[in-house]
């Protein structure tokens, strides 16, 4: 397993690009740093170390997703330009097919998790409507070498504090995602049906390799 999964272990969430925050929201950088500090504890103490059913795994990863990320805001982040050219029934169709397709890519990384992975919050940045929160993954397996992780934290039209994305040593979780997405976009001329298509076939593929693994 790569560093960068053993850390998307760690702190339990696959989540990325930049996304402009309510008009008039200021940044409140102590909010996001507790907004990932309560999904990382969370995400922890609920799959590290734990022996569970993938059934419930899934389950759990599913709520804590729905909990610290906001699916159609990710979504949007996600597809760009595309977004506004689907319809609302399909943009919603999106979302949920995409939050299925981050939990059966993860859930079965989270059976393995390293008993004794931490993760330290350390200070927020204010980038102008949205707060970038720094942190330190330490794992069993690389004693003394210190993993740094960076958090994207936007806030809802709502106000909720939701986490947009995951960079951990340079690398973003979700942007090779974003640009195959982007891909089968253009190759479709815009269209979102293939793009689900071939997401539908991948959670398919996912959610055998998960069931063997836990068998």
């Amino acid at each position: 397993m790569t560093s960068l999964l053993r850390v998307a272990t760690a702190v339990v969430l696959a989540l990325g690009v930049v996304l402009a925050p309510a008009a008039g929201r200021a940044a409140d950088v102590e909010l996001g740093r507790k907004t990932v500090q309560a999904a990382v504890d969370e995400g922890i103490s609920t799959f590290v170390g734990q022996k569970r059913p993938l059934s419930e795994r899934s389950r759990l990863l599913d709520d804590l997703l729905r909990r610290y990320v906001d699916p159609p805001m990710l979504s949007a982040s996600i597809l760009g330009r595309y977004w506004g050219k689907i319809s609302a029934a399909e943009q919603v169709a999106f979302s949920e097919l995409f939050v299925r397709y981050l939990v059966t890519s993860y859930v079965g990384i989270l059976g393995r998790a390293e008993p004794g992975t931490t993760l330290k919050i350390n200070d927020g940045l204010d980038l102008g409507g949205k707060v970038k929160v720094l942190s330190t993954a330490s794992l069993p397996s690389q004693p003394g070498e210190p993993i740094p992780v960076e958090w994207e934290v936007a806030t809802t039209a709502e106000g909720k504090p939701v986490i947009m994305d995951l960079t951990a040593q340079g690398v973003s979780l979700i942007r090779a995602m974003k640009d195959d997405f982007a891909s089968v976009l253009r190759s479709s001329g815009g269209k979102i049906e293939p793009l689900m298509e071939a997401l539908r076939r991948k959670i398919e593929s996912n959610e055998k390799v998960n069931a063997a693994q836990a068998g």
